[in-house]
Formats: C-alpha cells, structure tokens, sequence
C-alpha cells in the first residue's frame, strides 16, 4: 500500500516523513522565490528516499509548468475542479517528459455524488493520466470550511467511497484515495476502496503546513496493516 502524505512545508518535516516510510510526499508551492527554492531543497533532499508530488498553486498553465520545470519533482498534481479538457492535459503531458502526471478526480459527498460523473471522467482521463488521486469536491466555501474555491480536495471531509470502489475497479492507472483520511478511518477506507494507495492531508495536521508526525506515524502504521 502506498502512503502519500501531503502539505509538507518544512525541511524537519520532510526528513521526519522519510524516516516513517512514507512513500510520496505531497508539495504545494506557490510563485513566489522563497517558497520555490524551499520546495527544490526538499525535492532535492528526499529524492532518494521518496517520490515528490508537485503542486503549483494559484498560477496559470504555463507558470505552473515554467515551476515544475525548475523543480524537477517526480511528479505534477493537476487538480483544478475546473479540468483541462483532454487536449490540453494531452500537450501538457507530452512537456512533462519523464515526469509524471497525477490527475485528480473529483468525487461527491456521500448522498450527492451523483452530480458528478467522477468515474465517467477517470475513464476519459485515464487516457492521459499516469495516476489519479480521487478527492473531495464539496463546493462548500462556508465559514469554518477548509475547501478552496477552484480546487478539487482540501476539504478534511470523506467522500463517497462507493464511486471511488467503482473507479479503482475500472481504472487501468493506479488510484490513490484521498478525502479526509486519518489514522482512525483509513482501514476503513482501504478496505472499501482497495485503492493503490492512500493520501493524507488535513487528517495529518497540526495546522496547515506543519505535520503531526505521531498521527502521520499511526496513519502509515494502519495503512500497511492492510496489506
């Protein structure tokens, strides 16, 4: 099972998750020198101990490429809830080169999903993807949410795990869960889903940017009892 572990903002945090076994390591980075150049030193640091996922936020296309280029990470997280259509996630594919494209899937709360056609999506993307991370979209920008307005995830809530079983049966890419996961419900998750593997963000914070290594530490430990 593969345990990808997402909002790492600190060198300590990163040597720290290495050392716990996680297997990806999840990067937002935004257009600023600063964040870029910590973002390359942790790319840098735990290349050989883990895969990097990138994820440049609040930029256009070509300014999120122009950063993936700079930084060099194992993987590109695409995750706008407002999708490139297939031609252009195509080209932007065909630029990574070798490194790879994580398309995410936006799946609904249980007892809505249904108005989004989230396996019908993975079944077209997939032909460009080379992994699907399937998340939360709630369109809940309420006082109090954690979701952000044109982003598929970042909402700490769960989704309806019986689309994502759907998905993970269908798909021919690997499929990480993501979705309010924590130590507590990521067994759970696991076994509805089977997915390749399994994300966690919010489920492993102190606050946003700073992980608790005890829960992150518990989460890879629950994660691979199901194996």
């Amino acid at each position: 099972m593969i345990v990808q572990i997402y909002g790492c903002k600190t060198i300590e945090d990163a040597e720290s998750l290495a050392a716990l076994g996680v297997d990806c390591i999840g990067l937002d980075v935004a257009d600023d020198p600063a964040d870029r150049a910590l973002m390359k030193q942790i790319v840098n640091l735990v290349r050989n101990h883990m895969q990097t996922v990138l994820l440049p936020v609040f930029t256009d296309l070509e300014t999120a490429l122009r950063i993936v280029r700079e930084i060099k990470p194992h993987i590109m997280h695409l995750c706008s809830s407002d999708m490139l259509p297939l031609d252009e996630t195509r080209a932007v594919r065909t630029e990574l080169g070798e490194i790879k494209l994580l398309q995410a899937i936006p799946v609904g709360l249980a007892g809505r999903s249904d108005t989004i056609d989230s396996l019908g999506l993975a079944l077209q993307y997939q032909e460009v993807a080379d992994l699907f991370i399937l998340d939360t979209y709630a369109g809940d920008y309420s006082e109090g949410s954690t979701e952000v307005s044109g982003m598929i995830g970042i909402t700490g809530k769960v989704h309806d795990w019986a689309v994502s079983r759907k998905i993970v049966e269908q798909s021919t890419k690997p499929v990480i869960l993501a979705g309010g996961l924590n130590p507590e419900n990521v067994s759970a998750a696991i076994k509805a889903v089977r997915p390749w593997g399994v994300d966690s963000c919010t489920g492993t914070d102190v606050c946003r940017g700073k992980k608790d290594l005890a829960k992150v530490a518990a989460f890879v430990k629950a994660a691979r009892a199901c194996v």
